[in-house]
């Protein structure tokens, strides 16, 4: 596996816009970098973990097989591999396989390692030739699919043409998989493209979920509707906001609602994934859209700068919530809220609103304004923000003022987000 790249520094100039909510796509790259550096880091501290001789033998040589069967799967071409080993779902597993207790724990948690190595190779097109175990006869590719194998094992044989699985004593439910995962044979189900973007409707379980997997299996068309019309309305109020959303997120992750309502979350090791309940309008989805990729904006910066220096103590109040938060938890709401103020500024002002459509997204963001301004003034009295994250503050601030003014920002913008769609 290749190195991580060394530190990483982030620009004054960057830190004030990506503070704002509406960086540069040179500040996006940053990000991007940084994130992959990251995951890295943990993959490797994932093997220290391992060598520490805490697994049974049997589960050893299937971390050594799997462990090689990755790094061939990288080698033909470590950029194209990026991109799997990036998703989301990837950033999670590592995480829970790091914490997992005890040996037991640790064997569990180490086995989608294999389905991390396939998914890379049908990407590489590497040459891999082996056979995994399957869990409850099913073999899942986190980012791509997942086969129903209807057996305890199944042999993979990857090249650059795609990838034949072979569920060992049932050969009549093979499946030959394209390198864009779509996939011939009995029993494979890929992972639906979200509309207009790069991302996924990871509605298969091979995401990191927050919730147990939800029986039955959402329904599909439904989703992608619902995100078709919420892309549609951030394109028509702030093309930029819907060339960020469509850019940034990697995976949409069905949840059970949460206390029978809509419900949403982001998990900081797997950043770009949103987790959420289908919301019951194309407003509130391009909503939770627009939060949840604020957190994982800032989840992935705060690895790069630290911003505050709070223990974690909860004992700070915010409009939003009725439980005390930790400073860590004020900062990203505020950051969250603060770009759904700008979102309702720019709704509001959209061509061709009603009167009436108008009024009710300037309440909107009068509402959120008010939220934000309450908690700034949090951040900014609690003496606990470091240099960088006084400056982060004050650049929130500004933006919040500049919000109904006529210009929605202080920044220019004037390179495009849209790209060619290739978010690494």
């Amino acid at each position: 596996m290749a190195p991580a790249s060394g530190a990483f520094t982030v620009p004054p100039d960057a830190l004030l816009r990506i503070a704002a909510t509406r960086q540069r796509s040179c500040d996006l790259d940053l990000l991007h970098a940084a994130l992959h550096s990251r995951r890295l880091v943990l993959f490797k501290a994932l093997l220290a973990r391992v060598g520490r001789g805490e697994l049974p033998s049997a589960a050893r040589a299937a971390f050594d097989r799997d462990w090689r069967l990755l790094e061939l799967a990288e080698s033909p071409a470590p950029a194209a591999a990026r991109r799997l080993l990036d998703y989301p779902a990837v950033g999670g597993w590592i995480v829970d396989a790091l914490n997992a207790p005890g040996p037991d724990g640790l064997t569990a948690a180490l086995h989608p390692l294999g389905g991390i190595a396939v998914g890379t190779a049908l990407r590489t097109g590497a040459r891999l030739d082996t056979v995994l175990p399957t869990a409850g006869g099913r073999l899942v590719l986190p980012g791509v699919g997942a086969q129903d194998a209807r057996a305890a094992r199944v042999r993979i044989r990857s090249g650059p043409h795609g990838t034949l699985l072979t569920p060992v004593g049932n050969s009549a439910r093979s499946v030959f998989l394209r390198p864009d995962g779509r996939g011939a044979g009995a029993g494979w189900s890929c992972l639906a493209v979200l509309p207009g973007s790069a991302g996924r409707l990871d509605d298969l379980g091979t995401g990191h979920t927050l919730v147990p997997d939800a029986a039955p299996r959402p329904d599909r068309a439904a989703w992608l509707t619902r995100w078709r019309a919420a892309i549609a309305l951030l394109a028509s109020a702030d093309p930029w906001r819907a060339a960020e959303v469509t850019r940034l997120v990697r995976s949409v992750v069905p949840m059970t609602p949460a206390g029978g309502g809509a419900s949403s979350g982001t998990l900081r090791a797997a950043p770009w994934a949103v987790h959420t309940a289908l919301p019951d309008t194309a407003r509130r989805f391009a909503e939770v859209l627009v939060h949840e990729l604020a957190h994982s904006k800032l989840a992935v910066l705060a690895d790069l700068v630290a911003l505050h220096h709070a223990d974690g103590s909860a004992v700070h109040h915010v409009p939003w919530r009725k439980d005390p938060r930790p400073l860590d938890g004020v900062l990203q709401g505020t950051y969250a809220h603060l770009a759904l103020a700008d979102l309702w500024s720019r709704v509001a002002e959209r061509p061709g609103a009603t009167p009436a459509a108008r009024h009710v997204a300037r309440a909107r963001r009068e509402e959120y304004r008010a939220q934000v301004a309450d908690a700034l003034t949090v951040l900014l009295d609690s003496r606990q923000l470091t240099e960088h994250g006084v400056r982060f503050a004050v650049s929130m601030k500004q933006h919040l003022t500049s919000l109904g003014r006529g210009s929605n920002s202080p920044y220019a913008l004037s390179d495009s987000l849209s790209g060619d769609g290739d978010v690494r």
